[in-house]
């Protein structure tokens, strides 16, 4: 896929003063047509350069419309790339926007010839695109991903607040054998002897998801 001579980049930031920055940036870029907030023509959009609440919330928008396509479609629309530019890079949070479809994850300090090469990139059809600090994620010898289940998420998130077996058990209406269950690949997967390392794991690397 060749990218078109002029790319519309939209730019989606809950931070106005952040949001005016780069839009700044981005419209020095040659080729580069930018706009900022949201519109009604992202249809015509080529790709949204968004913070991570914004990202996820025009995601879930798209996916409401249906599964995407090879082409980009969801539901007869064109869903535009998303560029995520954010401050948050705990392992949780990047999971969430990746997992939701978002096509590359910068830190708000990446060099800005660095969010250039991700624009270009994801709206050629490239791989999904992450900056230097969150590559150590998916490389081999970098932190272990946690790779919980959505019920071992259900279950860390009462871990976290304090309640024991029974307390859970209630709350998710299955037994305080599964429970404990849950609770031991927990912390096989975060590598903790207590529950309390788990709380302070998974707050540390953000796994708990908004």
């Amino acid at each position: 896929m060749t990218a078109p001579a002029t790319l519309c980049i939209r730019v989606c930031h809950g931070d106005p003063l952040a949001m005016a920055g780069l839009v700044s940036l981005i419209g020095q870029e040659p080729g580069f047509d930018v706009q900022a907030g949201p519109g009604a023509d992202e249809g015509i959009v080529d790709v949204i350069v968004a913070d991570h609440a914004s990202a996820l919330s025009l995601l879930a928008s798209a996916a409401a419309f249906g599964p995407s396509s090879a082409t980009g479609m969801a539901g007869g629309f064109h869903v535009p790339r998303i560029v995520v530019v954010t401050r948050l890079d705990k392992e949780g949070e990047v999971m969430q926007a990746i997992d939701s479809g978002a096509h590359a994850y910068l830190r708000q300090d990446a060099p800005p010839a660095e969010l250039m090469a991700a624009i270009r990139h994801v709206v050629c059809g490239g791989a999904l695109y992450l900056c230097q600090r969150t590559k150590a994620l998916f490389r081999p010898g970098g932190p272990r991903r946690a790779g919980l289940t959505a019920r071992e998420e259900d279950v860390l998130r009462f871990l976290v607040r304090g309640d024991g077996n029974k307390g859970i058990a209630r709350e998710l209406n299955i037994s305080t054998y599964t429970v404990k269950a849950h609770v031991s690949r927990i912390c096989e997967k975060l590598h903790a002897s207590s529950r309390v390392q788990v709380a302070v794991k998974a707050t540390r690397r953000g796994l708990l998801r908004r």
